[in-house]
């Protein structure tokens, strides 16, 4: 059995096509209406408990191989333990049966927010999917299809988790590494993956040495980029052929694959997918009347990482700042900080809920330069690093280097007595989320001494009557750093125990 799955935005629009099929039927579901316009109603009441979630369609089509048939009831059967399966479990649903091809398939169309308003999570969707299908084979003795590809990818963040709670909306990281499985399912050549991945409107840049030798690859998809290593190791250029059989010869590939980078940079624009089914239900699942949300035009991008040059940073981060190499191992894992194609070292700024929101390259004066990912620097998001999913203190820091001092110097605190802190870097009066710290017991003002933070402390004093403040001088946190760090005869940090960090 092949199992699709799209999302989108329009009820009506999809119900629209799937109803006007010639032998078109409704087989099931837990809905009262009998065609597009009262199950387009109805759906619309789940939409109304969450209208953050744009994309609250659900779509997913089952199909036999040729020659194999069920009948309606065990349709509706599958159908309704493939949605308990995927997790939904308490959401509206209707299930409509074709017969207009040769192979016998049915297709659901559910709501993917709950009745109690929450959102039907999307995280490896397609993995689940293909895992909940082999096992329906099993159980109705159904021929099997052999899965597509393994599990090598990075798990999602806490704040991808939260992002996807809240508003459905899936991550940029997460939304890569899908499109990357779908397309590499039948063990294509790098360049015919290249090609697809570039008809989803994802940008692809496969780095070589001056001798000719593949260094990496990194993916572009809405402005944000990513190396093959943040991803996960099945998708750098040699995972791709390790792990997800990917055939690649250079003297064969390598001219085709420039060909591919120079005509992806000409002409960015997304290819028309070419399966006219898929095509036209997602026009119409996207041609919404219900809640219409209006595009983002984004004109500039992070700066496209470049995996040969992270040594280097790495060796500089941890020479000239004192930061360890497991710390910053791990953010450059996480793609919160990575070597550009220049040599600078890029910190990505986020949201609360992981959405980036621009990037801060590090220059060799030791100030931050901001570059944003569209033509109006979005200020809602800062460089930050969470202990744990629950916060219960948060404290204010002047820039990520700072930001990384505190976390080294607090890691030589008693782990019993550290409470799970949220570390943000703040610039100005417009990053700081003050909701969000309004609710928290402890806040903590800790930029280093500067008068031009002073009018901008006054701010934050007036807005959290909790906060406090404390100072580490002119020289900030990683002053004291590299000052513990050059005496290690000397007990680290004696007053840290009595200050508020």
């Amino acid at each position: 059995m092949i199992g699709k799955q799209i999302k989108g935005r329009s009820f009506r629009g999809v119900l629209n096509y799937l109803f006007g099929k010639e032998g078109a039927k409704q087989i099931g579901g837990n809905m009262e209406g009998r065609n597009p316009r009262e199950l387009a109603a109805e759906f619309r009441f789940s939409r109304q408990l969450n209208p953050k979630v744009s994309r609250a369609v659900y779509h997913a089509s089952l199909s036999l191989p040729h020659k194999e048939s069920l009948d309606d009831e065990t349709w509706h059967e599958i159908a309704q333990k493939y949605l308990q399966e995927m997790g939904f479990d308490m959401n509206q649903y209707m299930v409509v049966r074709h017969v207009d091809r040769e192979h016998d398939h049915a297709h659901i169309v559910a709501s993917r927010i709950r009745l109690d308003g929450t959102t039907v999570s999307d995280s490896w969707d397609y993995r689940r999917s293909e895992a909940v299908i082999r096992k329906l084979e099993q159980e109705y003795n159904l021929q099997s299809v052999q899965p597509s590809w393994e599990k090598d990818s990075r798990s999602p963040t806490t704040g991808e988790r939260r992002q996807l709670a809240r508003t459905g909306e899936e991550s940029v990281r997460v939304r890569l590494q899908r499109s990357l499985d779908q397309a590499t399912y039948d063990h294509p050549t790098m360049p015919e993956l290249i090609e697809r991945v570039q008809q989803q409107g994802i940008n692809v840049r496969v780095g070589y040495t001056r001798t000719g030798i593949v260094k990496g690859i990194s993916y572009q998809l809405d402005s944000v980029a990513f190396s093959g290593t943040h991803l996960g190791k099945a998708y750098t250029f040699r995972g791709l052929q390790k792990h997800r059989g990917i055939n690649y010869s250079p003297k064969r590939d390598d001219k085709r694959i420039q060909k591919l980078m120079e005509q992806a940079v000409e002409n960015p624009t997304p290819a028309v997918p070419s399966k006219q089914d898929d095509k036209r239900i997602q026009k119409l699942m996207e041609q919404t009347v219900e809640n219409s949300t209006p595009a983002v035009t984004q004109t500039n991008s992070l700066p496209i990482p470049e995996p040969t040059n992270w040594e280097q940073i790495r060796l500089k981060l941890s020479q000239q700042y004192n930061l360890p190499n497991s710390l910053l191992t791990e953010l450059y894992e996480k793609g919160w900080l990575y070597a550009s194609q220049t040599g600078q070292a890029i910190f990505v700024e986020r949201t609360l809920d992981d959405l980036p929101t621009l990037a801060k390259q590090l220059e060799p004066t030791g100030n931050f330069t901001a570059i944003p990912l569209n033509s109006e620097a979005r200020k809602n998001g800062s460089f930050w690093i969470a202990t744990d999913a629950t916060v219960e203190r948060a404290v204010l820091l002047s820039d990520p280097i700072e930001v990384l001092s505190v976390i080294v110097l607090e890691s030589t605190v008693d782990k019993e007595k550290r409470k799970p802190t949220l570390y943000w870097s703040v610039g100005d009066s417009e990053q700081i989320p003050l909701e969000f710290l309004r609710a928290i017991d402890t806040v903590v003002i800790a930029f280093k001494d500067n008068e031009k933070v002073e009018d901008l402390i006054a701010e934050i004093l007036a807005e959290l009557p909790q906060a406090k403040q404390v100072s580490p001088g002119e020289a900030g946190w990683n002053g004291m750093l590299t000052n513990n760090h050059s005496q290690p005869n000397q007990r680290r940090i004696p007053e840290l125990q009595n200050w508020e960090l």
